[in-house]
C-alpha cells in the first residue's frame, strides 16, 4: 500500500513589520479571519546558560569544533575544556511534566560520541515562560546514571567494566575519566560518549523511557535518572555506534550514525511506546521510517510497525566510510548507497489513539544554503494489524512561514524557524502545539543566517533555545491523557 496523501489547503491575511522579546504573546488574533497556524507565543532561552557548579566540558572538542566556536564568536581555547560548566542545550524532546511545566531533554552534548565524552546527559523540568514576561527557568535537573551496571560494555565513567567497543576510529574511550564522571565512581554516571538521548515519555508509574539514537536503544530510568534495566536494543536495527555490532565477525550496521530512535510516542493509556528511528534500513527505500511498536506490559516489541513515507529521500548508513582504529576500511567490499539525500523525520508524539504529530525537515540551516523545508504533519495510522502500512499525512504547520500578524516573533509578517535541528512537538490544548530547537550550542548559526541576506558573515552568533506555541487553523481530537505525566 502507498501513502495517502492529504494536504491542506491553506491562505492568510499579513500585517506589518515589528520588533523581538524574549517573550512575546500574540494579544488577541481573530480565529475567524484565519485558516492557517498563527504564532501564538516565543520564549527564548539564551544560548549562554550554563549549569552552576556542573563540571567542565568541551575538552574533547576538534580543531573545527573549536574553529566553529570561534566563528560564532565565543572565546575557545587551542586544546582543553572550552567550558568551565555544562551549557543548557541540545534540547531535543519536551513532554508535559504537570502544573503547566515539562520535562525536556537534551541530547549527547556536541553531536557526535568522540566530541562528548565530558558532556553529563541530562533531563531538565522546565517553566518554558510561554505568555508570561520572564525567560524560560530550570526548575530541575537530573543526570544520567547506571549504578547498577545494567549497561554491559565499557563507559565513559567506568571504562575497566563490560566488554569493549567495536573497534571503530570513533569508539576510542578518554585515556583518563573526566570531570564530568564526578568523584563518585559508583555512581556510573553516564556521557554524551555513551549514549545520544533524543526523546522521552512518562510510564503510567511515572519512570521515563529515553529514545537512545547510538544503538538505537531504549532506556528505562527512574526519576532520578537512575537505569532501571539494561538498554533495550531494536530487533534488525544496528547503528555504527551500537556496542554490541560483531564487526569482526562481519556484523553490518543496519541503519546510519545518529539515526536512531529521534523519536519516541506514547498512547494514551501509556501502554505501548512508538520508536521511529530516524534514517531508513538499510533494506528500504531511503524515503521511508519505520515506526515499531513496543509494549510496556511485556517489555518487548510486537513485531508490528508501519511506514512514514517522508517527503524527500533520507539518509541511510554507507559502510564505505567506516574504518577500523587501524585505519583499514572495516567493508572492504562495501558499496555506497544511492538515492539518498537529507531529509529526516526527528519527532513523533501522539494526539489520541490513533492521530499523531511528526515533524519533518531539511538538513539546511547552519551553511550558506538557505533551509527550505521545516514542517507539522498530523498523522493517521493504520490499525496495528496492517503491518508495512504507511501512515496519513496531513500539513498543519509550515515552520518556515508561520503567520505572525501580531509580530510575537519580530520576524516580519512570517515568523521563520529556520533550525538545521528542530527536534521537539507537542500538542498543548486542541488547537495549540508546542515546538523547540536542538540549537546545537557551541556550533549552530541558523536564527544569525536568516537576518543576513548573504547568509554569510565573518561573526555569526550561536543559536538559542526558543520555544514556541501555535495556534492551529483546526481543532485536533486531543485525548486529555497525553497532556497528564
Amino acid at each position: 500500500m502507498r501513502p495517502a496523501w492529504n494536504v491542506l489547503a491553506i491562505f492568510v491575511l499579513g500585517a506589518a513589520a515589528g520588533a523581538s522579546a524574549a517573550v512575546a504573546t500574540a494579544s488577541s488574533p481573530d480565529p475567524g479571519i484565519h485558516q492557517q497556524a498563527l504564532l501564538e507565543a516565543r520564549s527564548v532561552l539564551p544560548a549562554s546558560t550554563f549549569r552552576a557548579g556542573s563540571p567542565e566540558t568541551g575538552a574533547f572538542f576538534t580543531s573545527t569544533n573549536r574553529s566553529d566556536t570561534r566563528l560564532n564568536g565565543i572565546t575557545a581555547p587551542d586544546s582543553g575544556p572550552v567550558f568551565s560548566s555544562q551549557p543548557v542545550q541540545g534540547f531535543s524532546a519536551a513532554v508535559p511534566a504537570g502544573d503547566g511545566e515539562w520535562w525536556v531533554l537534551a541530547d549527547n552534548g556536541y553531536g557526535t560520541r568522540d566530541n562528548s565524552a565530558d558532556w553529563q546527559l541530562a533531563l531538565y523540568r522546565m517553566d518554558l515562560g510561554l505568555g508570561t514576561t520572564g525567560l524560560p527557568q530550570v526548575l530541575q535537573t537530573i543526570v544520567l546514571s547506571d549504578p547498577h551496571g545494567y549497561v554491559s560494555w565499557r563507559t565513559v565513567c567506568d571504562p575497566t567494566v563490560g566488554t569493549d567497543l567495536p573497534p571503530f576510529t570513533f569508539n576510542v574511550l578518554p585515556a583518563t575519566k573526566p570531570a564530568a564522571c564526578g568523584t563518585d565512581p559508583g555512581a556510573r554516571l553516564l556521557t554524551g560518549f555513551d549514549f545520544d538521548p533524543e526523546s522521552i515519555q512518562v510510564a503510567k508509574d511515572g519512570t521515563f523511557w529515553i529514545g537512545d539514537e547510538f544503538g538505537p536503544f531504549l532506556l528505562h530510568a527512574d526519576r532520578q535518572g537512575r537505569l532501571l534495566e539494561a538498554p533495550i536494543g531494536a530487533p534488525g536495527m544496528k547503528s555504527p555506534q551500537n556496542p554490541t555490532l560483531q564487526v569482526q565477525a562481519g556484523e553490518q550496521p543496519t541503519i546510519a550514525q545518529s539515526r536512531g530512535f529521534e523519536s519516541l510516542a506514547i498512547n494514551p493509556s501509556r501502554t505501548m511506546l512508538y520508536p521511529m528511528a530516524e534514517g531508513a534500513l538499510a533494506s528500504d527505500d531511503p524515503q521511508d521510517l519505520r515506526i515499531l511498536t513496543f509494549d510496556l506490559g511485556t517489555h518487548q516489541y510486537t513485531g508490528d510497525y508501519r511506514r512514514l513515507r517522508l517527503e524527500m529521500p533520507g539518509g541511510k548508513v554507507n559502510l564505505t566510510s567506516l574504518r577500523l582504529q587501524d585505519g583499514s576500511l572495516a567493508y572492504p567490499n562495501a558499496t555506497a548507497p544511492t538515492g539518498v539525500g537529507g531529509q529526516s523525520a526527528p519527532e513523533l508524539t501522539a494526539v489520541n489513539g490513533r492521530q499523531f504529530l511528526a515533524l519533518e525537515r531539511d538538513g539546511a540551516g547552519d551553511g550558506v544554503p538557505a533551509p527550505r523545508f521545516k514542517k507539522v504533519f498530523l498523522l493517521d495510522m493504520p490499525p496495528l494489524h496492517h503491518t508495512g502500512d504507511y501512515v496519513e499525512k496531513s500539513l498543519l504547520v509550515d515552520l518556515m512561514a508561520v503567520p505572525d500578524p501580531a509580530k510575537v516573533g519580530g520576524d516580519g509578517d512570517f515568523f521563520r524557524f529556520p533550525f538545521n535541528t528542530i527536534e521537539a512537538v507537542h500538542v498543548v490544548s486542541p488547537n495549540e502545539v508546542l515546538v523547540t530547537n536542538d540549537n546545537n550550542f557551541p556550533f549552530s548559526n541558523a536564527r544569525a543566517r536568516s537576518r543576513i541576506d548573504t547568509r554569510t558573515a565573518p561573526v555569526l552568533a550561536p543559536d538559542d533555545n526558543e520555544f514556541i506555541l501555535v495556534k492551529l487553523g483546526q481543532q485536533l481530537l486531543v485525548d486529555q491523557r497525553i497532556l497528564a505525566p
